[in-house]
Order: structure tokens, then sequence, then C-alpha cells
């Protein structure tokens, strides 16, 4: 056994080996670099946003707006979407396996937040209850940046906002009267094998068309955990995508946006289940996910200045699954697709001077297939079973909404309605054909107001729902640690949400602070019926839960000096079953995170430190996850630091991640986070 002196001693010696390799890369960078001033503190700005159907200042907005920018996720080497998200206060980021990455918003994840992409529904009816690993499979290349906006969602986009919606956007385009040509070509490596990335882009703009296209080949090895973990096998796996987005000016002041994006998974291991449960085998083969929508939009110039806006999508997304335990001789095969249509119109008027208005319309149907194939190794004997969901299961979710805009300079109101009608039919084996046809009309309102020039306070009330999905009625088979079968008679869960805060913006300064409550009813819980198949607890899901999750939020970022930025942010989440009198589940606990970053010129560093308190407050479902250790989740502290550096047409970023070489994982994670290594990248504008 090596002595932990020897330990400590071999790692301070990585340590100072990096950090001085760092610092020669960057002391030669820096010589002789242009001093370009154009970025600095005093100019920083508040960030328009349009997660609320329009155009509007953070500031003036009666409830919490999070906006992440390319620029924030190149500081983090976010190797994914949901990984560039966990410095967002109230936004916790859970991973079941090195490729999942589940968002927690305000204490609620899986079909409970709603993920939009281009303001097109990500969700859809097969999204399940808890962690998800449908938002890694959007390439983090292509996300220009994303807006979370808390305590509201379900007015403007519909089901599964309970507690908020994150919407991404991807690259944006722009006419130009003098064509341009951009190349560009992204290469990452991590140390210990650990990542493997090239992409490749082109971008063209011109004065009445524009297009982006780019593609990804990327190998992820075995993830090497902390100080005591070391290499998680087998965690790692190979992705690969492409993508293109196009503008065109059709005259008239019509322009048309068109988007595709593909992405596939390969080899996808679920670590915990080999580690923890016996799996031989346990992998998904593929995980893909296309999309593809076109937008028409043209400004309105007449009566009411305002802007009208349609859209068409389709997508699919489709897993194998390969399921063998290592006292079976029988593998599994599961395949499951979901292929989505929509189609939706937006109008948005300027109805009066301080009144502005928007009025639309979606329409989003689902087709689900899905297959299960047991195969006897002995024999080589096929057997054709039921799948996890109703095969030919259909889906329709249609809305109408109304949303209102009031500004009085110093106050402003934002309110509206929405009515939403979903119809599901589900030939089921044993009771035949079953349909069901939930509805809700949901409202949300707030206001904002403006003391002297920078300070803002600000409430609002918000009413939010989910209908039940193909997923809780018709689920069958083995889910994480327990055997689910149907139930065809589920209401749609139901929030209330409100929340108090105030901001305080000004040209050095931006930041923000909440105190918020969710009250949930109606909500859809897996009830344990006594039975075991397999070895596994029988549960079926019932409306049979009340609860309510209160916290606060906070968030600053201050830039005192030119080159100088320091942000700060902390996020406490305490949410409790009334019915059961017990916590909900899967909590996230405090936790919070410091920066520290300077620049000049082409040349960027700074320091990452993100804090976590241990989880005790645990729910039955939470102390029977093997996910979860004994007694809760342990703490943490990890550090890292970053920096870049721009010389012509080359700009070089390094990360070093946990410098303390810290185990830990976020609370209900099926694998632990990275320990110390060093993630290298290099992006070649042409």
């Amino acid at each position: 056994m090596v002595d932990l002196s020897e330990q400590v001693m071999l790692s301070r010696k990585r340590l100072a080996t990096l950090v001085f390799t760092l610092g020669n890369m960057f002391l030669s960078c820096v010589h002789g670099l242009a001093q370009d001033q154009s970025d600095t503190a005093r100019n920083m700005e508040e960030v328009v946003v349009t997660a609320t159907r329009h155009s509007a200042q953070a500031s003036r907005l009666p409830y919490t707006v999070n906006i992440l920018t390319r620029k924030d996720a190149e500081r983090q080497a976010s190797r994914t979407v949901p990984e560039s998200l966990s410095g967002i206060p109230g936004l916790f980021i859970q991973k079941t396996n090195h490729a999942g990455g589940s968002p927690f918003l305000r204490g609620l994840t899986g079909n409970q937040t709603l993920i939009m992409v281009d303001g097109i529904r990500l969700n859809n009816s097969v999204f399940r209850y808890g962690p998800n690993q449908y938002m890694t499979l959007i390439e983090p290349e292509i996300v220009e940046r994303i807006e979370v906006v808390k305590g509201t969602g379900s007015v403007q986009y519909g089901s599964d906002a309970l507690t908020g919606v994150i919407n991404i956007f991807t690259t944006e385009l722009q006419f130009r009267q003098q064509s341009k040509w951009k190349e560009k070509v992204l290469t990452r490596l991590s140390t210990s094998g650990m990542e493997y990335t090239i992409r490749p882009e082109v971008r063209f703009e011109g004065k009445r068309f524009a297009f982006v296209a780019g593609a990804s080949g990327k190998k992820f090895g075995d993830l090497a955990g902390g100080d005591t973990t070391g290499f998680q096998r087998p965690s790692g796996y190979q992705e690969g995508s492409f993508d293109l987005k196009a503008m065109a000016d059709l005259g008239h002041q019509w322009v048309l946006t068109a988007a595709m994006h593909y992405l596939r998974q390969q080899d996808v291991p679920v670590y915990h289940k080999y580690v923890l449960e016996d799996f031989a085998v346990n992998d998904s083969d593929p995980i893909e996910r296309g999309f593809a929508y076109i937008r028409l939009e043209k400004p309105i110039m007449k009566s009411y200045s305002g802007k009208l806006s349609m859209f068409a999508n389709v997508q699919q997304v489709d897993e194998e699954r390969y399921l063998r335990k290592r006292t079976s001789r029988v593998l599994r095969v599961e395949d499951d697709r979901v292929s989505t249509a929509s189609s939706g119109a937006d109008l948005f008027l300027q109805i009066a001077e301080r009144w502005k208005a928007n009025t639309g319309m979606e329409v989003y149907v689902d087709r689900v297939r899905s297959s299960r194939v047991d195969t006897h190794l002995d024999n080589g004997t096929m057997t054709s079973l039921r799948g996890l969901y109703p095969n030919a299961s259909k889906y329709l979710n249609a809305a109408l909404y109304n949303l209102h805009h009031l500004d009085f300079g110093r106050l402003q109101f934002e309110g509206g309605l929405r009515y939403n009608l979903y119809r599901a039919a589900i030939t089921d084996a044993t009771l035949g054909k079953v349909s069901l046809a939930p509805s809700a009309l949901v409202f949300q309102g707030g206001v904002n107001y403006r003391i002297g020039t920078s300070f803002f306070l600000y409430a609002h009330a918000s009413e939010g729902f989910r209908a039940p999905n193909i997923d809780d009625m018709g689920t069958l088979g083995i889910v994480d640690f327990r055997y689910e079968v149907p139930a065809y008679d589920l209401s749609p869960e139901k929030s209330l949400n409100m929340e108090f805060g105030m901001k305080y913006v000004t040209p050095t300064f931006n930041g923000y602070a909440a105190v918020f409550r969710s009250g949930l009813r109606d909500l859809i819980t897996r009830v344990k019926t006594g039975e075991v198949i397999s070895g596994y607890d029988v549960y079926q899901k019932e409306n049979v839960d009340r609860g309510v999750i209160r916290g606060f939020e906070a968030m600053a970022d201050y830039r005192p000096f030119k080159g100088w930025r320091f942000t700060g942010s902390a996020a406490m989440t305490h949410g409790q079953s009334i019915t059961r009198d017990e916590p909900l589940r899967r909590m996230p606990p405090f936790n919070s995170r410091l920066s520290a970053e300077y620049g000049k010129g082409g040349f960027r560093a700074g320091v990452l430190y993100d804090h976590a308190d241990p989880q005790r407050r645990l729910e039955a479902g939470d102390k029977s996850d093997n996910r979860i250790p004994q007694g809760g989740t342990p703490g943490y502290n990890v550090l890292h630091l970053f920096g870049s550096c721009h010389f012509g047409v080359a700009t070089i970023r390094v990360y070093l991640n946990n410098l303390l070489h810290q185990d830990y994982r976020t609370h209900g994670s099926g694998i632990n986070g990275m320990g110390r290594s060093a993630t290298f990248a290099a992006v070649f504008d042409f």
C-alpha cells in the first residue's frame, strides 16, 4: 500500500507541473498581444431575453431569469449542455451515468422540467419522472445561449414547466452587405484519455442568405474520479453529430430560418448497474436524436406594429438498450422510438404605447414505437414481449395562449392565460384500447417596480401543470431499481409558484436575490403494490401526493476594474411531502459557486470554486436508491482553474479540473465527478 504522505507529495508535484506548464504557455501567448480593450467591465450591459415570447430587459421582468452565454460555457470547458448549466443558481445537475445530465430546476427534473430548443419543445410523451439524459443529445457547440426562466413557463410554453423552463438557443446568423466566409476547427482532449473531440465548421453570411454547418466526432474514455475512486469502468462512450442552420430573405420582409441537428451516442454504459446490480450488460447502443424545423417571420408595420412567427417541426428520439445480468443466460433488447410532428404560430402586437401582447397556438403529435426481445444465449431462441411502453401509442398536445405586457415606466406588468388539451390513445394487451383526455387552464401574473435608476423589486404568481404522458400511463418493466406496471386513470399534476425578489443593475454590477414557494398538488407518485417480480418491488403510479418546495437564490456579477470579473451564486431548496410528511424525492442540497477572472486583450485566466452541503434529508425512495450512499450524499468543495489565449487565428484554452482531487458526486448521481485532470482545447478561426 502506498503511504498517504507519498500520495500527497506526488499529487503536489503533478499539480505544480500542470500550473508551471500553464503559466509558461500563457506568458508566451501574452507577449506581443495587441491590447484590445473593447471588452471592458464598464461596458457591461443588461442581457435582452426572449424566453417570455417577446424581447425584454431581464431587470424589467417580474421573475428570475438567468442567461448562460457561449463564452460562459467556454470558460467552464463544458463537455455537454447540462454540464454547462451547473453554475446557475437554483439549477442542479444530476448524472445517472457519464453520458447523462439531468437539470433539477428548483427541485424538479425529468418530465416536471420543460426544455426547449429555439422555442420548440424537446420534451415528449415518454419523458420519464426523475432524471433523464435527453439534454445531452444537443451538440454543445451549436448553443449560442441558454435562458433559464424560473417560477413560470406553463402559460408561455405548456405542460411540464412546473417550476420553470430552460430555453436553448442555437447559433445566431445575420445578413451582411459584404459577403463573409468563416471556417473554424475545434479540437479538445482531456488527460487519461477521457476525451478526444474534433469539430470542423463553416459559416457564410451574405446580403440575403446565410448558413452555418458543422460536424463533431467525440470519444469519451472511462471517467477517472477523485482520490479514492480511480477509473470508473465501464463509463466511456462515443458520440457523433452534424448540424445545419440557414436563413434566407424571401422578400417583402419575410425571413425563413431552417435548421436540422442529428446526434448519435454509441456504447453508452450505465455504470452503477455494473457495479451495484451485478449486470454483465447494461448499455444503450445507440441513442439518437434527430431534429429539424422551419420558421417564417415577418414584421407587421400597419395598424399595430409587431411580428408574425410560424414554425413547423419534426423530431425523433430512438434508444436501443441491451440488458443481461451475470447470472442470466437471456439477453434482453429494448427499443423505444418517439416521433414528433409539431407546428405553431405566434402573433406579437404593439396594441398601444405601453401595451404589448402575444397570441398564439401550438400542436404537437407524438407516435411511440416500443419493442422488447429476449434472446436465449444457449439455444438462440428469440421471444418477443411487450415493450417498455404500449406500442403504436399516440399523444396529441394542442394549446391556445394569450400574454400581455404592460410598461408604465417604473412599473411593469406581465400576465397571461393558456388552455391546453391532450389526447392519449393507447392499446394495452390486457385492457384493450385506452383513451385519456386531460386538459388544463393556467394563468400567470407579475409586477416589477423600479426604484431610482438601478434597483428593482418584483413579485409574481404563476400556475404550472404537467399532463400525464405515456411514460406515466403505460410503463411496464424494470426502471432504475424498481418494476413498474401501467396506470390509466391519472390527472394532471399542478403547481402554484410564488416569488418575491430584488435586482440591482449598474454598468459594473448585476445581481439579484429571491425567495420562492412552489405548492404542488395531484403529484403522480410511484406507490408500492406489495408484489415482487424478478427480484424487484412492483410500483404503480397514482395522483396521491401534495407537497411544497421553498427556497432562496442569490447571484452577483461584479466588474470593478477593467478586465476583472467576480461572480458568486448560492441556492437552497427545501422540499416536503405534505401527504407523507417526509422530504420530497431527490431534493438538491444547498450549493454555491464563486469565480474570479482576469482578461486583457486575448488573454484570460480565472478560478472556479464549487461547493455543496451534504444532503441528509432523504425520502423513502432516496433511501432505497443504490446511487445514494447510506445516510445521504456527502458534501464537496471542488476547485478549478481555467485560462485562454488568442493569437492570430488560434485560441488555446486550458482547464485544470478538481485541483484538490476530491472524490465527489452530485446528489442522486450514479457516477462520481472527474478527479484531478486537464482539458485542452484549440480553436482555429479562418
